[in-house]
């Protein structure tokens, strides 16, 4: 059985197929993404696998990979960043098309399971996905089952609040994090402050040479976001892993200062053990030298499309109890830690019995 793989992303969009062995591509293509309407990206996703007809595929599926909310039981596409797909029945939609097996899943949740299966968080219990890009998105494995909650939105940190009387969203809301910390949040910023269009490495290169104020604010108030909204991830999932993934996952100061944020805003209790002293941040680990830094699916309908890095695998690793801890005061904390420890195993149990569909909501 061959499997297409697609990640459909908000600039790119990349198609691999394989064989029985999802790690090992037969064919890559990659294109600029259709941003004009829905029918015309369901027309290049058509043209885009009918270019890959001359490798005589046998029983093909397609695994996809969406950005945005993507309802878990029929592939409908809820708000998005790419704007065409936004409450569109898109699953549907493209198998017609294509007349042959679709599984459409968020972008995220294929990015956390392949590599808690494959790549930087294999070998841990809970590994926590999460994807800087154009957009933000997260998903959680627990011992190798991808938990995506009952409306397929666990994870999803980049639309959690930070600042309600902050810009509107494309999701409804407003100040969420996806605003301040996705690559489009970071240039929005500076545009703002300058009126000046600069990417991402540009707006963190001038950061660090020291020159430009608003770059130096712009990349201080994504840090500060970084912290808070990690600290809150790690406060209410504990995992034992976070790997990050996405184009603003390559900023070199994320595994240097970014590694310190996040410790500011969660509570190091007084425990001991090889488990607490393992808990890293790390770059995506699936990677193959041809340099693209674009993620895409690699497997197909038979399980959950997964993300492949298809670029240079840089590796870093931190300890988060290495760096100094605040949040109320170090007495309180204290008084509080055999609270905070019950409540976190609570919530992990509960995660836990929920992902092996022990508690009503198993996915």
């Amino acid at each position: 059985m061959h499997r297409i793989g697609i990640d459909l992303g908000g600039t790119k969009t990349e198609l691999i197929v394989t064989g029985e062995n999802p790690l090992d591509v037969i064919e890559k293509k990659r294109v600029e993404t259709e941003r004009s309407g829905y029918q015309a990206l369901l027309k290049q996703l058509e043209d885009l696998v009918d270019s890959v007809g001359n490798l005589a595929l046998e029983n093909p599926a397609v695994g996809l990979g969406a950005p945005g909310f993507v309802d878990p039981k029929t592939g409908a596409v809820g708000s998005s960043n790419l704007r065409p797909l936004s409450f569109k029945p898109f699953q549907d939609d493209l198998q017609k098309r294509l007349g042959m097996p679709v599984r459409v899943v968020n972008d995220a949740n294929c990015f956390a399971l392949s590599e808690a299966l494959h790549g930087a968080g294999k070998g841990y219990g809970m590994v926590l996905g999460i994807i800087l890009g154009t957009g933000m998105g997260g998903g959680l494995v627990l011992d190798g089952k991808l938990w995506s909650g009952s409306q397929g939105i666990a994870g999803e940190w980049g639309h959690a609040t930070v600042n309600p009387e902050g810009p509107a969203c494309y999701c409804g809301r407003r100040g969420c994090q996806e605003l301040y910390l996705s690559g489009t949040g970071i240039q929005r910023m500076y545009r703002e402050r300058t009126g000046s269009d600069l990417g991402v490495q540009q707006i963190f290169e001038a950061s660090q040479e020291g020159s430009d104020a608003d770059a130096v604010q712009v990349m201080e108030i994504f840090l500060e976001t970084f912290g808070q909204a990690l600290g809150n991830l790690v406060m209410s999932l504990d995992p034992d892993v976070i790997v990050i993934g996405g184009g603003v996952s390559n900023l070199p100061i994320l595994y240097k200062e970014g590694l310190q944020r996040p410790a500011e805003f969660t509570v190091q209790l007084p425990l001991r053990g090889p488990r607490f002293e393992s808990w890293k941040i790390l770059a995506q680990g699936l990677g193959c030298p041809d340099g693209f830094g674009i993620d895409a699916p690699c497997n197909g309908i038979e399980s959950f499309p997964c993300r492949r890095k298809l670029g240079l695998c840089r590796i870093h690793s931190g300890r988060i109890s290495d760096s100094r801890t605040w949040l109320w005061s170090d007495g309180g904390f204290r008084q509080n830690a055999h609270f905070w420890r019950i409540t976190l195993g609570c919530i992990r149990k509960i995660l836990q019995l929920l992902a092996k569909s022990e508690l009503p909501g198993g996915y």
